[in-house]
């Protein structure tokens, strides 16, 4: 039986998640569980290991709706409060490991996440009521357990972010949240990938985000098996969107999950998610 490798698209939402507070828009009092979306985070398991990238403030209830029920190792993408505000909550999960937690980030967002959670290394805490961690400076491919995670660095308006080029040894995922192009040097390790999740924020130009036209430019240029959007707002409905979309490209949501077992034919015709 081949290795299997598993992703959980846990929030799929921009910084305000859907519904935004104090809108009444469609999408925003929408029926469909599709338009409930909160911040962005992804979760990807394999038979050895579990790994989450970002901790939104939405987190502990996506650990809970999504069954995350421990982690191996943290990965963030960028010190944004849409994507770290949740950090605590890896507390009873980082506990649960003999050495801590690891959590991997740009140099600039450990240092930002010392700062913003600087009770966290404070010796005069109790240990159990602080994650226990241990933050690493991340520049280079690192293993964890039969993962090898390649940090994919890329502009998000003027400031440096990161994506992540996640690899077992039959699968291979890439995951850019937040960015607002690909540069040439990060777009020659996209290559060979089963699903590529990349930022789509809405219709119109934004200055730190992709639109859903640049979005589908750089998708159809990368041609994963599987090509998702993802960091989305509340410009149209879930329905609406995926129609407007090529028929390639899925327009993600809360809860997706996949489990990767074998290799799929490449068409980019159209794309099914089960």
């Amino acid at each position: 039986m081949s290795a299997t490798l598993s992703y959980t698209l846990l929030g799929t939402g921009g910084s305000h998640g859907i519904p935004c507070l104090g809108c009444s828009c469609r999408v925003c009092t929408s029926e469909d569980p599709r338009d409930k979306r909160r911040r962005c985070s992804l979760f990807v398991e394999t038979e050895e290991v579990s790994i989450l990238f970002d901790t939104p403030p939405d987190f502990r209830e996506q650990a809970l709706t999504f069954g995350v029920n421990h982690i191996d190792a943290l990965f963030l993408t960028h010190a944004h409060a849409d994507h770290i505000m949740g950090f605590d909550d890896v507390r009873r999960l980082s506990h649960q490991l003999e050495d801590g937690l690891p959590v991997y980030a740009p140099q600039d967002t450990i240092r930002q996440m010392r700062e913003k959670f600087g009770y966290v290394e404070q010796p005069s805490y109790d240990a159990r009521a602080v994650p226990r961690i241990q933050f690493s400076a991340l520049r280079e491919p690192i293993t964890v357990g039969n993962l090898c995670i390649t940090p994919l660095p890329v502009p998000h308006g003027p400031n440096e972010t990161y994506g992540y080029r996640i690899d077992s040894p039959t699968h291979a995922i890439a995951y850019i949240p937040d960015c607002s192009a690909i540069p040439k040097q990060t777009r020659a390790l996209l290559d060979d990938l089963d699903v590529m999740i990349l930022d789509g924020l809405r219709p119109s130009p934004h200055p730190t985000h992709l639109n859903f036209e640049q979005a589908a430019a750089y998708l159809k240029d990368i041609r994963a098996k599987r090509s998702i959007i993802t960091h989305i707002t509340h410009s149209l409905p879930h329905s609406e969107l995926q129609e407007l979309m090529a028929p390639f490209i899925v327009v993600g949501w809360d809860g997706l999950r996949e489990t990767l077992q074998q290799e799929v034919e490449c068409d980019h015709g159209s794309v099914e998610i089960k």
